[in-house]
């Protein structure tokens, strides 16, 4: 093909026919640009499919860290509703409870949760240059659900309410002989439970029920709604896998 340009160019130079070859010229050219043109396409096209490929594994990722985060949301909200009950079993308690009864009821009320998305698949989406070559839905409701649960979203909130709920609760039965653990969750049996009763009807631990179960009950609402946003989230990933295969 080249060649045969050649020497038709020679051939119209030969000939004297200016006029021609300036056409011929802007053809060549034309051609030239046509061909560097579908070079770029067919290129781009390229590192396109292989971004999307990257894209769509990253996304099982995320997938896979979604599935992880509704486990253990199931198990965070079943710690809380069950703490709710033990709370709502001491205040409604009308001193009829045993001993062990009421042992067991304070004792699982000396904990909190502590909920941060599993994001080793979003922390790679990230970092994509080409993220936007996946559906904008996808994409901001990731961000949404990302960035809403951080870890720095709940360090403000354990700060001012479930941890000093914590701690003010230990700091409590500690004036009782319960020997708590410092430095972790452990509420260990105290030699004398003649106080118990006593306890559950002070009017400062009655206070700290209450506190205890609206900051738990907002803890609930809180896991509740995580789950929701990571299952739907889940949909939305499931049915763009569905739609590219």
């Amino acid at each position: 093909m080249i060649k045969l340009f050649r020497k038709i160019r020679q051939k119209l130079i030969e000939q004297q026919k200016v006029r021609s070859y300036f056409f011929y010229a802007i053809g060549e050219i034309f051609l030239v640009v046509i061909g560097i043109l579908i070079a770029i396409s067919i290129n781009n096209w390229n590192q396109n499919k292989t971004y999307k490929n990257e894209l769509n594994q990253i996304v099982k990722e995320v997938s896979n860290d979604l599935n992880q985060d509704i486990e253990f949301l199931n198990l965070m909200i079943e710690i809380s509703e069950e703490t709710i009950y033990s709370i709502d079993n001491l205040l409604n308690n009308d001193n009829k409870m045993s001993e062990d009864s009421l042992l067991i009821n304070i004792v699982g009320l000396h904990r909190f949760t502590y909920f941060v998305p599993t994001n080793f698949g979003y922390n790679k989406l990230n970092k994509h240059p080409r993220t936007e070559l996946l559906p904008d839905s996808l994409t901001n409701n990731l961000t949404t659900y990302y960035t809403g649960y951080s870890i720095e979203r709940n360090e403000i909130i354990s700060e001012t309410g479930t941890l000093y709920n914590f701690n003010y609760y230990r700091n409590y039965l500690v004036k009782f002989g319960f020997p708590l653990e410092m430095n972790g969750l452990g509420l260990v049996r105290p030699k004398d439970l003649s106080q118990l009763n006593f306890i559950i009807n002070d009017t400062e631990f009655i206070g700290i029920l209450r506190n205890s179960k609206a900051v738990w009950t907002s803890e609930l609402g809180m896991l509740i709604d995580a789950r929701e946003f990571a299952k739907n989230n889940l949909e939305t990933i499931n049915s763009y896998l569905v739609s590219i295969n």
